[in-house]
């Protein structure tokens, strides 16, 4: 069946139209430190974990999601030592389990006509983790979140909302020994290359 040329043209646009009008809530990570800040955890540090969420096209603001935080690579050898969400109301901070996953977290908040701690920000802050490695051995680590149950952004003050499409987020950051451990580690090398010649 051969499809006329105008009715084709319309469906062209109307696809163009669709692709453009895609809503996406971007969840993302950003790492630092207890100590200098500049996310590479050395020996007395913690890792400092945030995930946010930025929403395209912007709106009046995050309404709300359930979702876990799943650990990667080496997630395992530490611990997580705090976990909160950041906004207040109707939240749960989720169940930690014995692998350092977090499960069914809810962060959720009313809408700003009835919520005098809305938080408007776009990207919007949702969750913090403090991460403690067991050792300083050398590794990266890795974790992200997943199985977002809805993904709701307001489109008014009053509670009118809508679903974005989810996309999820991970990071990841790296564990390093201390700066002595390091140059012994390099002079063994060098000791042991003298002796093979």
């Amino acid at each position: 069946m051969e499809i006329p040329m105008k009715l084709a043209s319309l469906i062209a646009v109307a696809g163009i139209a669709a692709a453009a009008s895609a809503q996406t809530l971007t969840y993302s990570w950003t790492v630092s430190d207890t100590g200098n800040g500049d996310g590479v955890i050395e020996p007395g540090e913690s890792a400092l974990l945030t995930m946010s969420a930025t929403m395209d096209p912007d709106a009046a603001g995050f309404a709300g999601s359930i979702y876990d935080i799943i650990g990667g690579a080496n997630w395992d050898t530490g611990s997580v030592d705090s976990y909160v969400n950041r906004l207040n109301e109707l939240t749960d901070d989720g169940q930690l389990q014995g692998n350092g996953d977090i499960l069914l977290i809810e962060s959720f908040q009313l809408p700003s006509a009835f919520n005098g701690n809305y938080v408007a920000d776009n990207p919007i802050e949702l969750y913090y983790i403090t991460w403690t490695p067991a050792d300083y051995s050398a590794r990266t680590v890795s974790v992200g979140d997943a199985n977002h149950l809805n993904n709701s952004v307001y489109t008014d003050g009053f509670g009118t909302s809508v679903e974005y499409d989810g996309v999820a987020g991970s990071a990841s950051f790296d564990v390093v020994p201390a700066p002595a451990s390091m140059a012994l580690i390099g002079l063994g090398g060098l000791v042991a290359g003298r002796r093979r010649r």
